[in-house]
């Protein structure tokens, strides 16, 4: 086990040659991380065992991820799902190294499907140090918005503290594959009764608003523009390095999704940043801002 680690760490120094100032005090961190306790068999049979990819972090990747965020816009972040696990894993040492400090997971769509990879992910996060957070696909076309409002709930792992982040729900175009049209066969006000009870029982379990993740051409199309959810926190899907276009309601936005993932490629995920850095994310964390 020693002789693997000094390995580890022969690495990591190589390419710590090629990184910043800034970025080699990540990477010692980062080694930190790998070689301390916390990644060791519990003794209690209930703990999950976690283990980070043994390789050091990117430079080439870190260097990419942090020149990527937009300007202004320093903290970021990953959101993720099975998706991301289709060639590749998540490579934890690379973001940490990138700064990428908070994860958001996709835990369930409809009322019977669990993301496999939720929990591995979630406690991996979790464990290095990363704020955590839980979304659902929504799926308005299969009825039953208190079904998967109550399914996403029980598998969510949300509790109230300072380092697990306010659930989102995910409204937006149907993926290929679901047979629906972009607005889920429903009219504006169908839709919009659809959102109002999903999003109710899930603010009314939490005891806060939940996160509403969107884009300005599918809310305001499919639920005939409606702005009552103008001070629920907003995760902006905006393909643009430019201030995204917010829908309908809203006046500012609490998370920028700028970038998309791509699974057949090493360490591309859905990429975001926060709006208002360190304090804005911890906004997003227990206790919530006055309002929320």
């Amino acid at each position: 086990m020693a002789e693997r680690w000094i390995a580890v760490w022969r690495r990591a120094r190589r390419a710590a040659r090629e990184l910043t100032r800034g970025q080699r005090r990540a990477l010692a961190a980062v080694v930190l991380l790998l070689t301390s306790s916390i990644w060791a068999v519990s003794s209690g049979p209930a703990r999950p065992v976690v283990r980070l990819p043994s390789e050091p972090p990117s430079p080439a990747a870190v260097a990419e991820i942090q020149a990527g965020r937009p300007e202004g816009f320093p903290v970021g972040g990953i959101d993720i799902s099975s998706h991301d696990h289709r060639r590749f894993t998540v490579h934890w040492p690379t973001e940490v190294a990138a700064g990428s400090r908070f994860v958001y997971v996709k835990a369930t769509e409809g009322t019977t499907y669990v993301n496999p990879n939720f929990v591995a992910d979630y406690t991996t996060a979790r464990a290095a140090g990363r704020y955590v957070g839980a979304y659902v696909y929504a799926r308005p076309d299969r009825g039953d918005p208190i079904g998967q409002a109550d399914h996403f709930l029980r598998h969510a792992r949300f509790t109230r503290d300072a380092r697990t982040l306010v659930p989102f729900v995910d409204l937006e175009w149907p993926y290929a594959g679901v047979a629906a049209n972009a607005c889920y066969n429903l009219d504006p006000q169908q839709l919009r009764a659809w959102i109002h009870a999903f999003i109710g029982r899930i603010e009314a379990a939490i005891g806060r608003k939940p996160m509403i993740y969107t884009n300005t051409y599918w809310w305001n199309p499919c639920t005939g523009n409606d702005p009552s959810y103008g001070s629920y926190p907003l995760d902006i899907a905006n393909y643009t390095k430019k201030s995204p276009k917010l829908p309908a309601g809203w006046t500012t936005f609490a998370l920028w999704q700028y970038a998309p993932g791509d699974p057949d490629q090493r360490h591309s995920h859905d990429r975001d940043v926060v709006n208002g850095g360190p304090p804005g994310l911890q906004s997003l964390a227990w206790p919530p801002p006055p309002g929320s």
